[in-house]
């Protein structure tokens, strides 16, 4: 489950209601320069609480109906990956050291309250080991859908497009286009 809660873990990054089934040809165009902002802050926000465990405090960056796509038709809700990213982190000992998200451009809503984003995400950080420790890096590529409720941005679903995760140093787990 590992494998799972990683890839959940950076959906809310990590962790998208106008989801995209495939990666688009063209760029997306960009955002407005307050919504960009915006919207990076969530995701600079999201990481900060997943480096400091606040898997509660992370929880509360989506809202209650969020829910993610896999390549592979499969989907998960906002409780099951909250409690898988629980049982990751008691099990595995994961700690993240760096995080980041870059948004490539989107859409936003005539109303300005809903915003599509194409984004890469990354993590890296450890998890426990024979040895101690060994290093894990998570690389994925989204289509996520984030809306306005009073001045905060909460992510509502990720459609994941691609995702690798390499366990030291060695491809563990890749989806989608690549």
């Amino acid at each position: 489950m590992l494998i799972r809660g990683l890839s959940i873990l950076l959906a809310g990054l990590v962790f998208s209601a106008a989801i995209a089934k495939t990666a688009r040809a063209a760029a997306p165009a960009p955002l407005p320069p307050t919504i960009a902002s915006a919207i990076s802050a969530a995701y600079a926000n999201q990481c900060a609480l997943l480096k400091n465990t606040d898997i509660d405090g992370f929880s509360k960056t989506f809202t209650n109906r969020w829910i993610e796509h896999e390549p592979n038709g499969s989907s998960t809700t906002k409780a099951q990956a909250i409690g898988a990213i629980k049982q990751q982190i008691a099990m595995m000992g994961l700690t993240l050291t760096d995080c980041a998200a870059t948004i490539s451009g989107g859409s936003v809503s005539p109303d300005g309250n809903t915003v599509t984003v194409s984004v890469e995400q990354t993590a890296a950080g450890t998890v426990a080991s024979q040895s101690g420790t060994s290093p894990i890096q998570i690389d994925a590529t989204e289509t996520d859908v984030w809306v306005k409720r009073g001045a905060a941005w909460l992510q509502s679903a990720s459609t994941v497009l691609k995702n690798t995760i390499m366990l030291n140093g060695q491809v563990v787990q890749q989806t989608g286009s690549r």
